[in-house]
């Protein structure tokens, strides 16, 4: 019985876990509302889910809106040069479903429009998540982001993957939306730690391997 109650078991470190995976999601759906606090919100979600949920290094509420004031400058001038892509982007993808709808042969146009669309979409990914890994000027992070983007093709690729997975899961189960964006953030972890600690100094790179050694033990 005392297993049972004993709250260091793996069920109640779990539950904890799920918890906390809930909390963040809300903090972010949150801090989501005004549009243009999209970077920075993201920025906070992936540094919270990195830092307090994979390492245990903190509490959600405050780690979320302190890494969220911290990153809200950079991480919205960012935003806001991909959201004005964004938006013409999708006027490109609308008017040419028009013109596909009406046989035209422009409107084939789409399909490109579209995918560039989902390149610009994991851009943002790979930018939120670099601003709150690494401190440098938006200008050379978004410069740094697409290449970034551009040499890792492959991983690129699951990133968009993931991304449309999550967009059809969410229409088809709403509810998900309580855990969805901390599991997409955990997940986009798992890749882009992969990527960025090539980026970072010897002695960087191996405190963070040294601490994943030691969650894992």
């Amino acid at each position: 019985m005392d297993k049972i109650f004993n709250y260091d078991n793996k069920f109640f470190r779990g539950l904890n876990k799920v918890v906390d995976m809930v909390i963040l999601s809300v903090c972010w759906i949150i801090a989501c509302i005004p549009v243009f606090t999209f970077g920075a919100a993201s920025a906070a979600l992936y540094d919270t889910a990195r830092r307090v949920i994979h390492h245990d290094e903190g509490y959600v509420w405050s780690g979320f809106w302190g890494a969220f004031k911290s990153n809200f400058k950079q991480a919205t001038k960012a935003w806001l040069v991909q959201l004005v892509i964004i938006i013409v982007l999708l006027g490109d993808i609308y008017i040419t479903w028009i013109g596909l709808k009406a046989g035209q042969r422009w409107g084939a146009l789409n399909v490109v429009f579209l995918i560039m669309a989902l390149i610009v979409a994991a851009w943002t990914m790979y930018t939120s998540a670099y601003i709150s890994r690494f401190e440098q000027k938006t200008k050379i992070t978004l410069k740094n982001t697409f290449l970034i983007l551009i040499a890792n093709l492959p991983w690129t690729v699951l990133v968009i993957l993931i991304f449309a997975v999550s967009l059809v899961l969410l229409y088809l189960l709403p509810i998900v939306i309580i855990v969805l964006p901390t599991g997409v953030a955990l997940t986009y972890e798992w890749i882009f730690e992969r990527i960025f600690r090539k980026l970072m100094p010897e002695e960087d790179r191996l405190r963070e391997e040294e601490k994943d050694k030691e969650y894992r033990g």
